[in-house]
């Protein structure tokens, strides 16, 4: 049973519990439960939503898919996911929904796409696909706004959040044979991790073996080829 009643980041936070546990399915309802009360919420870029998003710490979660294993047991070769949700830390479950910050929107809204991902890549479901990259997509739209309304993403700077959207919608693309796609957001993937890079260790957020995979995938030679229709 989904406990309805609760705030969003405490539905997030169960959530991602439940993705690391395997269950997808069930951490993918109450991820959906969240969405829905942050949609039914006005979006706001005031000073306030600002004080918010500087206040928010996150942490990413374990790895909940294995690009290893699924590489090992198939003939073709996938590009890597990522794979690790995000948790949000040091928020009170008795805020309100106009003390949600965009960051934080944000990143419920993408632990969402990321169990639909997860479904589509268990089960070779392309309409899975599909949902995971429109929510994804969603996530990216809420951190334009904001920017473009003077808003500092927290996620962004500090933990290079836009680097893991634009590394997994480039492999949903690549999933769902759109090369074209896939080019583009694998292209602007590697502008990032080169920029990722250039700085000194200690400062860099993802753990190696993200890195190698996200790099892999970078260098993955795409078919020249139109998606079907």
């Amino acid at each position: 049973m989904i406990p309805q009643h609760l705030h969003p980041v405490v539905l997030n936070n169960i959530a991602v519990q439940n993705l690391e546990q395997g269950n997808t399915e069930f951490a993918c309802k109450i991820f959906a439960s969240a969405v829905k009360l942050i949609l039914s919420a006005p979006m706001d870029f005031s000073s306030t939503e600002q004080m918010f998003s500087k206040s928010a710490h996150f942490s990413w979660s374990n790895v909940v898919y294995d690009n290893i294993k699924t590489r090992r047991n198939e003939t073709s070769d996938r590009t890597f996911m990522f794979s690790r949700a995000i948790c949000i830390e040091n928020y009170s479950p008795t805020a309100d929904l106009t003390q949600l910050s965009n960051d934080m929107k944000a990143g419920i809204i993408y632990n969402t796409g990321l169990a639909f991902h997860l479904i589509a890549m268990e089960n070779n479901d392309s309409n899975f696909l599909s949902k995971a990259r429109d929510t994804y997509s969603l996530s990216q739209t809420i951190l334009r706004e904001a920017s473009m309304n003077g808003i500092i993403s927290k996620l962004c700077f500090d933990y290079n959040f836009h680097v893991i959207l634009l590394n997994n919608l480039g492999q949903i693309s690549y999933e769902l044979v759109d090369y074209d796609a896939s080019s583009y957001f694998f292209y602007q993937l590697s502008v990032n991790l080169n920029h990722i890079a250039s700085q000194p260790k200690n400062e860099i957020n993802f753990e190696n073996c993200d890195m190698n995979g996200m790099k892999s995938n970078v260098i993955v030679e795409l078919p020249n080829a139109a998606p079907c229709a």
